[in-house]
């Protein structure tokens, strides 16, 4: 190939740069440092703690959702519904949200449930390590099988 080199598109990461950083990739420049990307695991929390209030965005304005208010959280796809003192529709994945939540308030139930845990009036247990849980306000929700560990820890079950 008479020593040319050819020019490879870098990672996906990489492809939000300016076009400075993309001429000296082309050149042959090496970079040294990547982002660390965190992994589903890592818990993203503000240094100053777990969310006070969640900015929702609604039409033109931004609502400021207290998250004292909260009773419930629902996946819908990428979004969340927040049911407070009405429904709110919330731009952010669930396990994104309940990771900025703290978890001895929060607790997630279902793959698309995450409920406060002091709004939670009875469980009941089902087959397979299901629960019903039954909310203050009357909403009835089925827990996951997988969930069934934390939803004993967080009550104190055997």
């Amino acid at each position: 190939m008479n020593g040319a080199r050819i020019a490879v598109p870098g990672p996906w990461w990489t492809l939000g740069r300016d076009e400075e950083a993309i001429r000296s990739d082309a050149a042959g420049a090496r970079h040294t440092e990547r982002p660390s990307l965190p992994g589903p695991h890592v818990v993203a929390r503000g240094p100053q703690g777990p969310l006070q209030s969640i900015p929702v965005r609604s039409l033109n304005r931004i609502v400021l959702v207290q998250v004292e208010h909260i009773v419930r959280l629902e996946a819908d796809d990428n979004y969340v519904r927040i049911w407070a003192d009405r429904m709110y529709m919330h731009k952010e994945t669930l396990t994104a949200l309940v990771a900025r939540l703290d978890p001895a308030e929060f607790l997630r139930i279902h793959r698309s449930h995450a409920v406060r845990i002091a709004c939670v009036r009875e469980l009941q247990p089902r087959l397979h390590g299901e629960f019903l849980v039954r909310l203050h306000n009357g909403v009835e929700l089925t827990s996951g099988r997988s969930y069934r560990a934390a939803i004993r820890g967080a009550f104190g079950l055997r």
